[in-house]
């Protein structure tokens, strides 16, 4: 038994070595003129045929001509990554946040992850950057020694070519939801270093001319070798207390984990209460979906505790919440508003649950249950599944009129939203809007008002140049819509951070929702 275990792992861990050098050399390697032109007509028959809302923000004929002008400029083989450099526009032209063209990258084994570290930290992941309009800053360093460089300079050239340039082009790469702007430079402050590789490539060095306190200057940021620091000797009393502390430490992380996490160490949800305001208390919410999450037992005991202690005031804070999953907002929304409400319309799909079933199964470990329950989930979706004159429709649970939760908060409530505020949470801050709940402070979010196209959203994988296009099949719409067309949640309050804001730590976003709650703070 055991030897066959060996066996079976063994030959797993050579299908595994054989399938990645066999993508490696697909996306490295020179790809026809038929292989791209194969591609490129899967991209667009995929979109034309189960894309739930292709035609919301750009006419057929112009999405048409778009296709058929690439087509006709491919007269020469090209890599994965100048077919996705001229094809990746063209699907963010369709201006859908959840679409988008994938470039994966080359798949690593644990041998050559390891030889990347020994290389070092690339220029740009040294940086941490923020991005307003066309105009890039660096808000902060990961190495010490460029700190008194860098921190705090405006970036005007990459390797001599003007910061809008490298921005726009960027910006050509993805989509916001309709004619929003806050969305671009949202992502591009999070991402710009692999947005900038994807259209320049990656070196090891790179050239940046500076601004900062009325001086410019060339500086190069090098790939810098991870230095191994030496472990200080502790006494037996400090190792002692050490392995308390980090018990302690892990006890409470296991606790807490339902909370989840983020790459700072801060929690993806919170509720505390302010020091200064009186029965006030500021709820963070930063994703509605993320590994070990339990939205209901977080919801259950902050709103609790907010009846308990008589709280007036609730700030709730959905900056920079990408969103995640609808249940999980909708019962949020039900603990704030007090009246029955249907949260979301028909969940309705370009095509029939026979024809989509290709990208619906996309997923490996569904695959592995539906081979194993395939009549019984087969036969589920097809019985759920309505069409009427708009077309075909799934069960969605937020399609309904649904009462508020017990313990819900009646008191004053503020919002706090930004660009970053996308998808499912764009639809929550929608739904409050709509019903008068609440004061909304900060900037348009990233997600649109009405309508956003996700649900279940596959890859389809492009079998020529290794590329994938995400492709949501679902049209998620409001109950209740409004007339302007192609835009966000706008904010009652507009407070936009400046870079100065970043750079001195300052929340004028939260700082505004404090002062309309107390007049007398300055």
């Amino acid at each position: 038994m055991k030897i066959k275990l060996i066996s079976l792992l063994f030959i797993i861990f050579l299908f595994s070595c054989t399938s990645k050098k066999a993508f490696n050399k697909k996306i490295t390697s020179q790809h026809s003129v038929e292989e791209q032109k194969t591609d490129l007509s899967i991209v667009k028959n995929s979109l034309k045929k189960h894309h739930p809302g292709l035609y919301w923000y750009i006419d057929k004929k112009e999405l048409d001509f778009k296709f058929d002008s690439l087509k006709k400029t491919i007269k020469d083989s090209a890599t994965t990554l100048e077919f996705y450099r001229q094809l990746a526009p063209i699907v963010a032209s369709v201006k859908c946040g959840h679409t988008r063209l994938v470039y994966p990258g080359i798949k690593l084994n644990k041998f050559k992850k390891d030889s990347l570290k020994k290389i070092g930290d690339r220029p740009l992941s040294q940086l941490n950057f923020f991005v307003d309009n066309n105009r890039l800053f660096i808000k902060s360093v990961n190495k010490k020694k460029l700190e008194n460089q860098l921190t705090g300079a405006e970036v005007l050239k990459i390797e001599d070519v003007p910061v809008s340039k490298v921005i726009n082009k960027a910006k050509g790469l993805f989509a916001s939801d309709g004619y929003n702007q806050t969305f671009y430079p949202a992502v591009l402050s999070r991402f710009f270093e692999p947005y900038y590789y994807l259209n320049y490539g990656k070196s090891d060095s790179i050239k940046l001319f500076l601004e900062k306190a009325d001086s410019t200057y060339y500086y190069t940021v090098n790939t810098i070798k991870p230095v191994k620091e030496e472990k200080k000797l502790l006494t037996p009393e400090e190792v002692s207390v050490k392995k308390i502390a980090d018990k302690a430490a892990k006890k409470l992380k296991r606790k807490n984990r339902y909370k989840g996490v983020d790459k700072f160490g801060s929690p993806f949800l919170a509720l505390k209460y302010d020091s200064v305001l009186n029965q006030t208390a500021i709820m963070t919410v930063k994703s509605f979906a993320f590994k070990q999450a339990n939205f209901s037992r977080f919801f259950r005991e902050s709103f609790k505790a907010l009846e308990e202690k008589n709280t007036a005031h609730l700030i709730l804070d959905l900056r920079n919440n990408g969103g995640g999953n609808l249940l999980n907002c909708n019962r949020l929304f039900r603990y704030l508003y007090s009246q029955p409400h249907q949260f979301t319309g028909k969940a309705y799909t370009k095509n029939s649950y026979l024809k989509r079933i290709k990208y619906e199964d996309n997923n490996i470990i569904e695959k592995v249950l539906i081979n194993t329950f395939y009549p019984f989930i087969f036969l589920s979706k097809l019985i759920l599944e309505r069409k009427d004159s708009l077309g075909y429709y799934s069960y969605i649970p937020t399609n309904h009129i649904q009462k508020p939760i017990k313990h819900g908060f009646k008191g004053e409530l503020i919002v706090l939203i930004n660009g970053y505020s996308f998808s499912a949470t764009s639809l929550l801050s929608a739904n409050l809007q709509s019903v008068k709940r609440g004061t909304f402070i900060g900037e348009e979010t990233g997600g649109g008002y009405n309508q956003c196209s996700a649900g279940r959203i596959p890859f389809v994988n492009l079998p020529n140049t290794g590329l994938k296009l995400r492709l949501p099949l679902k049209e998620i719409k409001l109950y209740k819509k409004r007339a302007l067309y192609g835009r966000g949640v706008f904010p009652d309050v507009e407070v936009k951070e400046s870079f100065s804001d970043v750079l001195e730590k300052r929340d004028v976003v939260m700082e505004k929702a404090k002062r309309l709650i107390d007049k007398d703070i300055p």
